[in-house]
């Protein structure tokens, strides 16, 4: 399903585009000296069991085998059978960093990055897609050499249908948002369009980002013709907490300022994904979430979710009273399942109140999210509950993936047709970071 119309991805990252001739092509031509393959090969080993034979693929490559190509995609690409491990997906990762070190750093960076970025601008011209923000994690140092090569690589390379999105360290953000103020105030600031918070998010509390995202809104209000949007990978990872907590800190996300919010799987999931089971979460996290539900205990009650004031607040004094280190253990019947679902509605309604877009990534959520179920896709309670969200790729070099494969697979699941698909073409034109954060209008 395809009407031809322009298309707009707002969420894919820089590495993860790399497509995989384009990969092929740029170890093949690196000094095999230079090409280290210990890390991929170790992640590959633990999380397959086995390591594929990428290097022989790639000798054959060299050696002028026509058909190695198609092979090594097949090695490459993370499919439908490989779904549901996080390791699996980045032990695939490692492989775009095997032959980043050869020859002079910063020419070869330059080299390296001009190279992918053509082959990213070509592939997304092919599918007819007129704009793309593209995000990059470099770590928290942004003044280190090597990350400032690639990111005045990017920012002289990107052509006007790109913009870029600097991803923040989790643990440590705000050298490299100190960093980000001042390129987005340079004379090539005006590519440089948002900020982000990706790879693990488990440990990393919204709450624990609400001084910089202030930060944010106040440099956005200071220089509106520079404004940043914020973005934020949450609720796609939530294995260390509640199912209550993991739809809080996308609600919290929101709440603090994030224009868009990457994937929010726990918000839409259908809890009975999970059927009857039990999880843990630290003391810490239980009592951020009795604070939440005494906050918000008006509105949960009114879709049903019982809030027993005094005894939250009794066992909030004994958490309190307890070892710091403490876990809590959550026990899930089908009625608690059934209160989960009640709170994800909640929360929509007041990530919708915020003006708040989630973004999408079917193949994405499908892989690495543990989704085994299509039907038990956040999107059919994103669309039923009227929560705008866009779609996008993630990282569909590794997923094998282009934007309209997403957009036919939301409207076919749904059952949303050519409508929904015209209404996603239109709401990602609309959700551009320029226009959430103020910079541009429509």
């Amino acid at each position: 399903m395809s009407d031809g119309a322009p298309l707009v991805d707002l969420h894919t990252h820089f590495w993860g585009c790399i497509r995989p001739a384009d990969l092929l092509r740029q170890i093949a031509s690196a000094d095999p000296a230079q090409v280290i393959w210990d890390d991929y090969e170790a992640a590959m080993l633990a999380a397959y069991g086995t390591v594929p034979p990428i290097r022989d693929l790639v000798d054959r490559h060299r050696a002028g085998d026509n058909e190695a190509e198609a092979v090594f995609a097949e090695a490459f690409v993370m499919g439908s059978a490989e779904s549901g491990n996080f390791d699996r997906f980045g032990a695939k990762y490692e492989l775009l960093f095997v032959a980043q070190d050869r020859g002079e750093p910063e020419e070869v960076i330059e080299f390296q990055v001009d190279a992918f970025t053509a082959g990213i601008r070509a592939d997304h011209a092919r599918q007819g897609i007129v704009h793309a923000e593209l995000r990059i994690l470099l770590g928290s140092d942004l003044r280190a050499p090597e990350s400032a090569t690639i990111i005045d690589t990017l920012l002289d390379s990107l052509g006007p249908e790109h913009r870029l999105v600097l991803s923040l360290d989790r643990a440590d953000p705000w050298p490299g948002w100190e960093r980000v103020r001042e390129l987005a105030l340079e004379p090539r600031g005006a590519t440089l369009v948002g900020i982000d918070f990706c790879a693990a998010e488990e440990g990393y509390p919204p709450k624990d980002v609400a001084e910089l995202l202030a930060d944010v809104a106040d440099f956005n209000q200071a220089h509106p013709d520079r404004a940043l949007a914020i973005l934020y990978h949450v609720g796609e990872n939530f294995g260390d907490k509640s199912l209550e907590s993991a739809v809080r800190w996308v609600h919290q996300a929101a709440e603090l300022g994030a224009h868009r919010l990457g994937h929010a799987i726990a918000l839409g999931i259908d809890p009975e994904h999970y059927g009857e089971h039990t999880r843990t979460e630290p003391a810490a996290e239980r009592i951020d979430q009795i604070d939440y539900d005494l906050e918000h205990a008006e509105g949960l009650r009114a879709l049903g979710v019982p809030v027993d004031a005094a005894a939250l607040l009794t066992e909030r004094g004994s958490l309190l009273a307890g070892s710091p280190d403490a876990v809590v253990t959550v026990a899930y019947d089908q009625a608690r399942l059934e209160e989960v679902r009640a709170r994800q509605r909640y929360a929509m309604a007041q990530v919708r109140a915020t003006g708040a877009i989630v973004e999408v990534c079917p193949t994405s959520n499908l892989r690495i999210g543990g989704i085994n179920d299509p039907a038990h896709h956040p999107v059919h309670r994103f669309h039923a509950e009227r929560l705008p969200f866009v779609v996008s790729t993630d990282d569909p070099g590794i997923f094998g993936t282009t934007l309209s494969d997403e957009l036919d697979w939301v409207c076919a699941e749904t059952g949303g047709g050519a409508k929904l698909r015209s209404e996603l073409v239109q709401r990602a034109w609309e959700s551009r970071s320029e226009i959430l954060s103020g910079r541009s209008r429509k």
